[in-house]
């Protein structure tokens, strides 16, 4: 595995090697490794493990073919990173759910001043006095940073990096960890700063406190305040739980071996039980890296491996049994369901699938109307129920996402079945009630919505997220959600009552609701259905400035936003936000606003239908953002077309879309009944006259 002779990937044993992992259920999981041989040059018995050099060895990649290589690389023009990257790829797909194929780049620092200083006084006069000391007054050695040698060592790696990324096309890591030892954390960005990596997977090393050298009462191997680290290190991700000072280090004592791979392999097992990416990168120490592959038996095949660090010094490791099993940290109350795929996507989409065709077979066949918007909300509680159960994890937030959506679906359909038991039927089916293909197409695009804004929560309620551990509900983002829900509930649902019961008066037929919300805008229930989806969020620490994210995602997506899910996990819970931003754009641009402003301000044109009451309620009330009336009425129309979301596409211009001829006849028809009441009250008077 990976030794080298200079740096980052130097000094350590292997900088490159292949781990098995098996993880059955998670709450009596275990994490067995195997090293996969024939890959690399440092699983074999015939390499010297004192002089091989990974920077000369294509990182000791062996020059193979592999058995996908016909599919894939019939025309032979693929590199043997290529090659391999594809094997990885292909192992991993035919392997279950137990078993994981990791590719991890481990490498040493550079060379520190603590290395340098032992170097001058000698490994006695250092280990019995000097290491004792912050430093000798022209050089400090507490918490050692790179001598220059160090940073010309990883500088050295770097270039290597970016020639194996531009001609052999290596798969770069996806996940980065280093110790918090500063040594470490300036080799690390040394190392992977300025190369050409993927945007999906950036230089954001995540500091873990156990990556850290074996401890002892030396005070190189004392640790920097956290708020050091972030000052340094700004864009570094800091693991949960990290303390400010240093609670592991005591002078004058120091942890046993047998202690070191206790907890180098709890550490371990932590990243292979929460991290789903493939090839990850650890910027630690040689004694930890010897712990880290003595604790998790990465040594195989090697009966005793020799580690050589820049300085020249050797360490040994012993290969152990590969009997022992360590059970998975992390705690569970009952096993999760894998149901297809581990973010719920495939079974919730066939759920949605069936459960709308149900309801469009009674709804066709009887030609029946009452069921259809009912199927839509109930839709939603559905699918949040199930993928709660399956989850087996039900966290505080969790609970509270897959409930506000119930709640949400339950009331909408619950308000629309009870209004269409009203009226009796739905106008908009008028044209489409009898041909199966349109009347089925309105039903897919419910499947589209319904599966789509559930996203949030399905993803919340994954496996692959919830085996992460989660942050304690309450967090600035959880409040936010929780109040902004709360208002947009309040919005929609009253409004919607509002609205019901001004019409359901007969005094009312006709006239403009301007009552209650609707004083201040338009349309309450839509502003009120977004403001539950959209609301204002800052999440500086992953570069999203002044975003907008649905309330419900707010919520849910706090894992992430915290740094508690990684990886691809990550990208899921951000990618959720396709779902919000559908049911936006249906509001505002499909079936909400565009259906309802101009068409109904043409109808009532044409109809003369307290036409001049509906224009003047127009002018002075907002389309959708909640405003005083009075500064609605007085403020530019650039502001109203832009700020305030009164698209030009929204706007009636009578002259533009009115059907004049329409016009005209009601015009006609107004002054014949006119002229005909002017003639019956001239009789009238002649009759009294007389």
């Amino acid at each position: 595995m990976f030794p080298s002779t200079a740096f980052i990937f130097v000094a350590a044993i292997a900088s490159c090697f292949t781990g098995v992992f098996t993880a059955p259920p998670r709450s009596s999981s275990h994490i067995n490794y195997t090293t996969v041989t024939g890959y690399f040059l440092q699983d074999e018995a015939s390499t010297n493990a004192s002089t091989f050099n990974f920077l000369n060895t294509n990182f000791g990649l062996i020059n193979r073919t592999y058995t996908t290589d016909a599919a894939y690389n019939p025309t032979g023009k693929k590199t043997q990173w290529q090659r391999f990257a594809n094997q990885v790829f292909r192992l991993n797909r035919e392997s279950g759910h137990s078993v994981q194929y990791k590719l991890l780049f481990i490498g040493r620092h550079g060379e520190g001043y603590h290395n340098a200083a032992e170097s001058y006084y000698g490994t006695p006069a250092w280990n019995c006095y000097y290491s004792e000391l912050d430093g000798n007054g022209t050089v400090t050695w507490a918490d050692a940073r790179l001598t220059p040698k160090g940073i010309a060592q990883a500088l050295t790696v770097n270039a290597f990096w970016a020639s194996e990324i531009k001609n052999q096309k290596v798969p770069t890591p996806q996940s980065y960890y280093t110790s918090p030892l500063t040594r470490c954390l300036a080799t690390a960005n040394l190392t992977f700063s300025g190369l050409d990596l993927p945007s999906r997977h950036p230089f954001v090393p995540t500091v873990e406190e156990l990556f850290r050298e074996g401890i002892s009462g030396h005070t190189c191997d004392r640790r920097g305040t956290k708020s050091y680290i972030q000052s340094a290190f700004p864009k570094y991700k800091i693991e949960p739980g990290f303390a400010e000072t240093d609670q592991l280090w005591q002078a004058y004592h120091g942890e046993t071996q047998v202690d070191q791979d206790i907890r180098s392999r709890a550490v371990l097992d932590d990243v292979f039980s929460s991290d789903s990416e493939t090839y990850i990168s650890i910027t630690s120490h040689s004694g930890e890296i010897a712990s880290l592959l003595r604790g998790s038996y990465f040594l195989f095949p090697f009966q005793r491996a020799v580690l050589t660090d820049c300085t020249g010094a050797q360490y040994s490791a012993t290969e152990p049994s590969l009997s022992l099993q360590v059970s998975d940290l992390t705690s569970s109350t009952m096993a999760e369901v894998h149901a297809l795929d581990d973010y719920y996507l495939a079974i919730t989409l066939l759920i949605t699938i069936a459960y709308q065709l149900f309801f469009f077979s009674i709804a066709f066949s009887l030609k029946f109307d009452k069921l259809t918007d009912f199927a839509g909300g109930t839709n939603f509680v559905v699918l949040a129920i199930i993928t709660l159960a399956f989850s087996g994890h039900h966290h505080a937030r969790q609970i509270v996402c897959s409930l506000f959506i119930m709640l949400w679906g339950a009331r909408l359909s619950g308000f629309l079945l009870f209004r269409i038991i009203k009226t009796g039927k739905d106008d908009r089916f008028d044209d489409k009630r009898d041909k199966f293909w349109s009347f089925l197409g309105f039903w897919v695009f419910q499947m589209i919505w319904v599966w789509t804004v559930s996203l949030p929560v399905t993803i919340l309620n994954s496996p692959n997220v919830t085996k992460f551990d989660q942050p304690a509900f309450g967090t600035g983002r959880d409040i936010a959600g929780v109040i902004l829900f709360a208002i947009g509930f309040i919005l929609e649902s009253v409004s919607d009552v509002q609205k019901y019961l001004f019409r359901s008066n007969p005094e009312n037929k006709g006239k403009v609701c301007d009552i209650g919300f609707f004083t201040w805008t338009r349309h309450p229930n839509y502003f009120g259905e977004i403001i539950i989806q959209f609301c204002e969020h800052r999440h500086s620490a992953c570069g999203y400035v002044t975003n907008r994210f649905p309330a419900i995602f707010m919520i849910a997506v706090s894992p992430s936003a915290y740094g508690y899910v990684t990886g691809g996990a990550f990208s899921a819970q951000y990618a959720a936000i396709l779902g919000p931003f559908f049911l936006t754009l249906l509001l505002m641009f499909v079936s909400g606003l565009t259906l309802q402003e101009r068409p109904g301000a043409k109808k009532r044109y044409e109809s003369g239908n307290h036409w001049e009451s509906f224009s003047r309620y127009t002018k002075r009330t907002s389309i959708l953002t909640p405003f005083p009336p009075q500064l609605y009425e007085r403020m530019p129309t650039i502001l109203k077309r832009t700020i305030f979301l009164e698209f030009p596409i929204y706007v009636f211009d009578p002259a533009k879309h009115a059907d004049q001829s329409k016009v005209r006849d009601r015009e006609a028809e107004e002054g014949n009944g006119q002229s005909q009441q002017g003639e019956d009250n001239s009789h009238d008077g002649a009759a009294n006259h007389q």
